[in-house]
């Protein structure tokens, strides 16, 4: 969609001269210098800088990046940076991301573990269906697991769209190293690629992307076998 013209925001553009500075923790790196495109925006609003737009994402939900072009902010969602930009006057574009420094340090009203309303597997390996791995029990000797190969996948449902900030994986104790190589996705768009060469116990691995649907992709021969997951956002 297009946006309006600046003069029908411009009451809205005055009360903005009073806007709080950007939410603490939360940077906006440029992925398009003097752009002759900008994706297509999920919402338009007045804005007197590239700083006043910043404010209006991060206080907009599902809002990952903006332009600020003629006095006006185009918010963009995950879906806009996925798909083909569409032609606009030239601008920047920016995207949302989180300083590690910054999430590390994120309080709980901020940072909070989402609610998994459902999961699915690929394949299930006999009995070790996908649910094990969202009840909650932290037992590293019970595990779901998928059949062998790459490729293989378990996936959380989301209970809400949310911003996945990272994952804490629980591996199991034995043949730990199966897990050493796989891909992150919200709603299948990769947010991580995980490659060690030392196994894990317990581990957290970001992703920094929205969403409702996340899935851990096999990229071993093995098995997929993960005990359990937790997703942590916003």
């Amino acid at each position: 969609m297009y946006c309006q013209t600046v003069e029908h925001f411009l009451p809205l553009l005055l009360l903005l001269l009073t806007a709080s500075p950007p939410a603490a923790g939360f940077t906006f790196e440029i992925v398009g210098s003097e752009s002759s495109s900008a994706p297509a925006s999920m919402k338009c609003v007045a804005g007197r800088s590239t700083l006043d737009c910043s404010v209006k994402c991060v206080q907009t939900p599902g809002c990952i990046g903006f332009s600020w072009l003629q006095s006006l902010c185009q918010l963009f969602d995950l879906s806009a940076f996925a798909g083909t930009w569409l032609s606009s006057p030239p601008c920047e574009v920016f995207k949302l991301i989180e300083e590690p420094a910054a999430a590390a340090s994120s309080s709980p009203a901020n940072i909070k573990k989402l609610n998994i309303s459902s999961c699915q597997h690929s394949n299930t390996y006999a009995s070790y269906y996908c649910t094990i791995s969202m009840d909650g029990n932290r037992d590293q000797t019970v595990y779901s697991a998928t059949v062998q190969g790459i490729g293989e996948w378990w996936e959380a449902r989301l209970a809400a769209p949310a911003f996945v900030a990272y994952l804490t994986i629980y591996n199991r104790l034995t043949l730990s190293d199966w897990l050493n190589k796989f891909n992150l996705l919200v709603d299948g768009v990769e947010c991580n690629r995980v490659d060690l060469t030392e196994s894990f116990s317990i581990a957290n691995f970001t992703c920094n992307a929205f969403g409702s649907a996340v899935r851990v992709v096999n990229q071993l021969s093995n098995h997929l076998v993960i005990c359990e997951v937790e997703i942590y956002g916003y």
